[in-house]
């Protein structure tokens, strides 16, 4: 789409008619899904620029100008596009301003930390929103400084379990155990209790089949709350706590239950031996309990062994209760009987040994496949430790034998490796000189003195100065046709002319840059490649690097 389409699709949205408002932001989701859009910076400042006007009185939820705006610029989170942001950031609607805070937080620079305190917390005191909750608690300190100007709304019915969450990530990252105990234990006691009478309605006739089939959401609103608070028991104790926690452990519902006994363990309560084991065993919380004693170095209390297959029981359970189809519904499985049939061991693409399991349950009247794994054998045969690569084709278990289910997975494993060593997932090419930007501009300037002063003798001048422009343009296109930086598979690569340089990602320890360019380190810390900085739009690469390293165990410095 060219620009003038876009400022008119913009101007559109400021229509009186819903339904052109309607068919503008249609529009504009789906351009946002295509990934080769080219759109100038100046274009999408001006888009900030106008989500911070007026837009006419809204007719439903959907009808958000200020969003769809910002939401489309998010994708390109540029130095210029982020200032932008904050400046524009008052005139925002407030589920705007909550999508900028995102986009802002997940720039990570420290420079504009202030500026993002001062605005959530006068974003906080003035509106009703939901707060990007996962991206405030990777920042701590942050976090902390926002809490703290803003710790009344612990007694807001709208933000009270949204600060709890807070709390956690404040004490759960060391900056400061214990915070505001005076201030908050009493409250957090008074909210669990009244938490817990409205639990024990559902204790006595509590079923898997029954939370995950018919109580539903407004149940597991409140076993996710119940289960915070108790979490928080771990940094507010009192003697009140702790006859909280020696009940809880006896709730027949699994996860509180688990989530009961790991604090419980932790703060040196006595559990008894036969509930330890129920709940490691349990396809709910089997998984919950043994990473919840992993996170307090108690792994070795797990009573279970081996451990893999009743894990992968309990991982199978949870990524079936919670699968969706590709428009995003619920599928509504609850799994039941899971069995571990067989089990594959393999590498992956880096070659690290991985186990996966052969799995079956039964969904209504069908006993269905499906594998779970693959669990690392890297330094021990029984580790927990896993590469997600869970999933199901809803496809009968006895459609194939068991030989057979296993080389249809080894085939298709082998499938994915190929295409995704040729899958391309960034591409940018030289941007044209600065020296070549300077000549056209005299050369214009020449042209427009020529044509005001009358053409003459020298014109012949200024036609060899355009051609001679011609040809630079066309070398430098020549030189950028066959010059590029791309991610393609696993690899970095760097491509000038027949010369051809590569590193696989897993081998990059760090990615640094200055004005001039890219710097690539090795594991040995040896600088392995350098990318000129006009190849690429950094912001760009920045994030391409980010997302295609995410996964690795040892992640590497990706400069901001």
């Amino acid at each position: 789409m060219n620009e003038i389409k876009m400022r008119s699709l913009v101007k559109q949205l400021h229509s009186a008619d819903p339904g052109d408002r309607y068919e503008a932001l249609g529009t504009l989701y789906e351009l946002k899904g295509q990934d080769d859009l080219k759109i100038r910076v100046e274009m999408l400042k001006d888009m900030v620029k106008e989500a911070a006007t007026s837009f006419p009185e809204r007719v439903d939820v959907w009808d958000n100008p200020s969003l769809g705006l910002v939401e489309f610029v998010c994708d390109y989170p540029m130095p210029e596009i982020i200032d932008e942001m904050l400046l524009r950031f008052d005139g925002l609607d407030p589920d705007a301003k909550v999508r900028a805070l995102e986009c802002l937080l997940l720039t990570k620079d420290e420079g504009i930390f202030q500026e993002i305190h001062d605005k959530t917390v006068q974003l906080i005191t003035h509106e009703e929103v939901v707060l990007p909750v996962e991206e405030l608690c990777e920042f701590p300190v942050l976090l902390r400084g926002i809490v703290d100007k803003t710790i009344d709304q612990l007694d807001s019915p709208f933000y009270k379990y949204l600060y709890y969450d807070f709390i956690t990530a404040i004490n759960e990252s060391g900056v400061e155990a214990g915070y505001k105990r005076a201030r908050i234990l009493p409250v957090l006691l008074a909210d669990y209790e009244k938490l817990r009478d409205e639990y024990l309605k559902y204790d006595g006739e509590y079923r898997s089949d029954y939370a995950y089939q018919s109580w539903k959401e407004s149940y597991f609103q409140l076993r996710y709350r119940l289960n915070v608070l108790i979490g928080l028991m771990n940094f507010y104790y009192s003697e009140e706590a702790e006859g909280f926690l020696k009940e809880a452990v006896s709730f027949k519902d699994p996860r509180i239950s688990t989530n009961a006994v790991v604090v419980a363990m932790n703060k040196n309560i006595p559990v008894q031996p036969k509930i330890l084991q129920s709940l490691s065993a349990h396809v709910e919380s089997a998984e919950m309990m043994y990473w919840g004693l992993a996170e307090h170095n108690k792994e070795h209390l797990f009573p279970v062994s081996p451990k893999q297959p009743v894990l992968a029981k309990a991982h199978l359970f949870n990524h079936l209760v919670h699968l969706q189809d590709e428009e995003g519904e619920d599928l509504n499985i609850f799994p039941e009987n899971i069995q571990v049939v067989d089990s594959v061991d393999t590498v992956n693409s880096y070659g690290q040994p991985l186990r996966y399991y052969l799995m079956s349950f039964s969904h209504g009247d069908d006993v269905l496949a499906a594998w779970v794994g693959g669990y690392s054998l890297e330094e021990e045969d029984d580790s927990a430790d896993m590469w997600e690569g869970t999933h199901t084709d809803l496809e009968p278990i006895q459609k194939r034998t068991v030989e057979e289910h296993k080389q249809l997975f080894l085939k298709k494993r082998d499938e994915y490796a190929r295409e995704n060593e040729q899958t391309l997932y960034y591409e940018s090419s030289p941007s044209l000189s600065k020296g070549l930007w300077f000549f056209y501009a005299i050369l214009i300037s020449h042209w427009i003195r020529v044509f005001m002063n009358g053409i003459d003798e020298e014109v012949y001048i200024s036609i060899g100065f355009t051609l001679l422009g011609g040809i630079l343009t066309l070398y430098e296109l020549w030189k950028k046709k066959r010059s590029a930086v791309v991610i393609v598979g696993r690899e970095l690569r760097k491509v000038t002319g027949e010369k051809k340089e590569s590193i696989p990602l897993q081998e990059i320890k760090k990615v640094t840059y200055d004005k001039k360019q890219i710097s690539v380190y090795n594991k040995e810390n040896v600088l392995a490649m350098k990318v000129p900085l006009r190849w690429v739009e950094y912001g760009e690469f920045y994030y391409a690097m980010v997302e295609q390293t995410g996964h690795l165990r040892e992640q590497p410095y990706i400069e901001e």
